[in-house]
């Protein structure tokens, strides 16, 4: 049978920290070098350039190979081979991509260093499996595998922290697209700029270092210094979406949030907005809030989730909803029509039905994550670490309150209302 690997996704953006390392790594890209010439592999000496963009892959490809062996045995790097990543043009272009990169996987190959487990390929129109590569015992004869920690790297920042995409294909599928600078975006840059300094120079831990590294639920490490964010705008638009993206703290599963943080020494805190879209809907329609639990549809808590999700799936479909979205028919009583289901949630919701169907959920998510990043900045400007998860910050406990406060602040400054529930959870004690 053959053995399922579980992808770690190859980042580009990760060097030598420490000079023993960075010696051993540049030694180890001079034998690649050489051994290509040597072999056949390649016809003639590169310049001086293209020597230091293959040198530049080979210390990439080497920290991430290194990573590999600190974690599980199921673990494999997924590295990019698409004609997009390689030789991608723009603000989104990363200078190891490239043909030199390509050299330095089959170098590496050759020399019997990694092993390509699996050839990356479409399995259907909307997912494709990645090219997985391994390192072998032969990388601890030219890399000081022995002794080698987390530490040992440095990770470079983002080269683009703003991200603007199109609108999701007949696939699902939506692709970053170039702009052009102007006055909004250097200030959208600026602001998270800030942040991810404030981020940086943050007392943020991880406990139960010693254990292999952990994979989150993105295909990245969970490690204290993947903290670095960028900001994902949808449909071509700066007033869609706009959501934070990268952090460490967002790819793991919500229990283990609460066991391994700690944030200035302490266990966390999740403070976060309740029923925020709909609460936004109702503002934007000028309408009054309702009282209670605004996903409590059949008005008693039954198949609650599940309203939540059509309710959401409604506020971002743009016009009629043709299918249940997922993770809603199976908790709706056997035999329940999506029509009837909608109908239900119309007269529950009058007076937001209208932008049902309007494709405003995007706009929605632009609202919620200019008011979280402007309550993580207005806490850390209190001296008070503060990490975004989409609709809700992570705090330290003793400062959950001033955070459930500030939150509470900022949608009132922003809409006028003081309807939105904020609630804090403690996990478990």
């Amino acid at each position: 049978m053959t053995k399922q690997f579980r992808p770690l996704w190859f980042d580009p953006q990760y060097r030598a920290k420490s000079p023993e390392l960075s010696e051993a790594i540049k030694s180890f890209a001079n034998h690649l070098s050489n051994f290509e010439l040597s072999e056949g592999l390649r016809e003639r000496a590169r310049t001086d350039a293209a020597r230091e963009r293959f040198f530049a892959s080979v210390e990439a490809l080497a920290c991430n190979l290194m990573l590999v062996t600190l974690m599980d045995d199921d673990v494999a790097l997924a590295v990019p081979r698409a004609h997009g990543s390689m030789w991608g043009k723009g603000r989104y272009s990363n200078p190891v991509y490239g043909e030199h990169f390509l050299s330095s996987i089959d170098v590496m190959t050759s020399l019997g260093v990694l092993r390509k487990v699996s050839t990356g390929y479409r399995y259907s129109e909307k997912a494709k499996a990645p090219s997985l590569v391994i390192p072998t015992e032969r990388m601890a004869e030219f890399l000081p595998v022995p002794g080698f920690s987390v530490n040992s790297l440095r990770r470079l920042d983002e080269p683009e922290l703003l991200i603007l995409k199109t609108g999701k294909d007949a696939n699902d599928q939506s692709e970053p697209i170039d702009y052009k600078d102007s006055r909004r975006t250097n200030l959208l840059r600026g602001q998270i700029r800030r942040l991810n300094r404030r981020l940086g120079d943050a007392n943020i831990e991880i406990t139960e270092a010693g254990k292999a590294l952990r994979l989150g639920t993105d295909g990245g490490l969970v490690v204290p210094h993947r903290r670095s964010l960028r900001r994902i705008f949808n449909n071509r638009s700066w007033q869609d979406g706009g959501r934070l993206a990268g952090g460490f703290w967002m790819s793991m599963p919500r229990a283990e949030r609460f066991e391994r943080i700690r944030l200035d020494g302490e266990r966390i805190a999740d403070v976060d907005y309740r029923q925020l879209y709909p609460r936004l809907a109702y503002v934007r329609a000028g309408a009054e809030q309702p009282d209670g639990d605004i996903y409590d549809v059949a008005g008693d808590g039954t198949t609650r989730d599940a309203w939540k999700v059509l309710l959401n799936a409604m506020l971002f479909a743009d016009g009629l909803l043709g299918n249940w979205p997922k993770g809603a028919r199976e908790h709706f009583p056997k035999g329940t029509k999506l029509r009837d289901a909608i109908e239900m949630l119309e007269r529950k919701h009058g007076p937001i039905a209208h932008l049902f169907g309007k494709g405003l959920g995007y706009q929605l998510m632009k609202s919620e994550s200019d008011m979280l990043i402007a309550v993580v900045s207005h806490l850390f400007a209190q001296g008070i670490t503060a990490l975004p998860l989409h609709d809700a910050v992570l705090v330290a406990r003793s400062h959950a309150e001033t955070a459930r406060k500030a939150m509470q602040d900022e949608f009132t400054h922003r809409t006028g209302s003081r309807c939105v529930i904020v609630s804090v959870d403690f996990g478990t004690m």
